[in-house]
């Protein structure tokens, strides 16, 4: 007798190059053999050298999208990619928790993309506290951590790691020996997660594979402490693959 089908939902950007985006997110986790469904927040521009334009889905066509999805199945675990501001990160937000409550959900927030295109613009910083904490997890690199204002809401105190929501601050970006990515859980408690910085490896939509194997080994049921080690390991490999930008299924 079959194990019965988990189920998963990506909103985030179409990249043609299939390096990034939905498609990436699609493919990481098939791999762990969670089946993904997906809804479109760009139709974006690109390869995995060049960016040239993010072509914005409106909101009511990711709302269609969403609608449709929704309407077959109750999605419990929920990964958002790109998204084009504020607005639009709340409106899914809400979407979700309006048609499945307890549904975790993780943002990748994309500040940028690797070939230079800024997407979250400045003047909207402030608006993005209020959303995370309406989300289960985030997860940036330490560019994306500063652009949201986390450390300084930190040290303010009026933001605390881990209390509002889990955070993992990926090292992939950073410039110390090892890549170490640092956890803070809803237990109050840091976890660390390290490997090897591979010089000479960047891959292209690295940020989306690791978010995507987080939510499918959720869905699977892992702790969130757990699921963390596995797709560190797993976007390690991963890494290692393919040629050039692109990494290879695994």
């Amino acid at each position: 007798m079959s194990e019965k089908m988990k189920f998963a939902l990506t909103i985030a950007g179409f990249d043609g190059s299939a390096g990034a985006g939905i498609l990436a997110d699609v493919k990481a986790m098939a791999h762990f053999g969670v089946y993904c469904e997906s809804v479109c927040t760009a139709l974006t521009q690109q390869n995995e050298d060049e960016f040239v334009a993010p072509g914005w889905v409106i909101w009511e066509r990711i709302e269609a999208q969403l609608e449709t999805l929704f309407a077959k199945r109750q999605f419990k675990f929920v990964k958002i990619g790109l998204v084009e501001k504020a607005k639009v990160l709340q409106r899914i937000v809400e979407f979700v928790r309006e048609k499945s409550p307890d549904a975790y959900i993780i943002w990748d927030p994309i500040a940028s993309a690797s070939a230079g295109f800024h997407f979250l613009r400045a003047a909207e910083q402030n608006k993005f506290m209020p959303i995370m904490k309406q989300i289960d997890l985030v997860t940036p690199n330490h560019d994306e951590f500063s652009f949201l204002g986390l450390g300084l809401a930190a040290s303010r105190g009026t933001f605390e790691l881990g209390k509002d929501f889990a955070l993992l601050l990926k090292g992939g970006h950073s410039k110390e020996k090892d890549a170490v990515d640092i956890l803070w859980d809803r237990d109050g408690k840091q976890y660390k997660f390290s490997s090897p910085r591979l010089h000479g490896h960047g891959k292209h939509g690295t940020g989306c594979h690791l978010s995507s194997a987080i939510l499918a080994n959720l869905a699977l049921g892992h702790s969130l402490q757990e699921s963390c080690k596995i797709a560190k390991d797993y976007l390690n490999e991963l890494l290692k693959s393919g040629e050039g930008r692109l990494a290879k299924d695994l």
